[in-house]
């Protein structure tokens, strides 16, 4: 049995995402300064990588583009904390194997989000549950695994595995480039 390039991302992938995982465990989300550099965080990566996604067209991969896309549901949480954001250059993607593997983290992370919506459940008095539009997005939806498919089947992604694992490697390094300088203020 040869192996998913799902599984091969993962792998290659592994500590980056570990230390993601671990850098968002030392935020309090239900305190609202942290909440807000979350977001701000999470912005700081998103709106680019989004936006370099669409220039490349990435509809034309993934013809649901639009719903997925969490842009504007992370603008209106921005909003509504009073928060605003410097997004990190809009990086540059070599083709649909590279946008392939950005999309995968960005998919996967919906699955982050659902526990860090059960980190802010646990403080329902925090004003931070009422910003959650981003985390929400897209719940009831099927977007993870008519992702994988198009990742497994994407005759792009079964050529150039390399450029997959290269694309999710971009975007954790700016989801977590984004993230150290609110970790750095919290732990201050």
């Amino acid at each position: 049995m040869s192996l998913l390039i799902q599984d091969a991302i993962r792998e290659a992938t592994h500590d980056s995402h570990r230390r993601l995982d671990l850098t968002l465990s030392w935020l309090d989300l239900a305190q609202e300064r942290y909440y807000a550099g979350f977001l701000r965080s999470q912005a700081d990566a998103l709106f680019p990588l989004e936006r370099a996604l669409e220039a490349r067209d990435i509809s034309g991969i993934l013809a649901d583009w639009p719903q997925r896309a969490r842009s504007a549901a992370l603008e209106q949480d921005l909003i509504l904390m009073n928060v605003s954001s410097a997004p990190l250059p809009v990086p540059r993607f070599n083709g649909a194997a590279q946008m392939l593997g950005a999309t995968y983290v960005l998919e996967a992370s919906r699955m982050g989000a659902r526990v860090m919506l059960a980190r802010l459940a646990q403080h329902p008095e925090s004003s931070s549950i009422d910003a959650t539009k981003y985390l929400k997005h897209g719940f009831g939806k099927r977007f993870w695994p008519t992702f994988l498919a198009v990742l497994e089947s994407h005759p792009a992604a079964q050529a150039d595995i390399v450029g997959v694992v290269q694309g999710a490697e971009l975007a954790f390094g700016m989801f977590e480039s984004a993230l150290v300088p609110v970790v750095s203020a919290a732990a201050e």
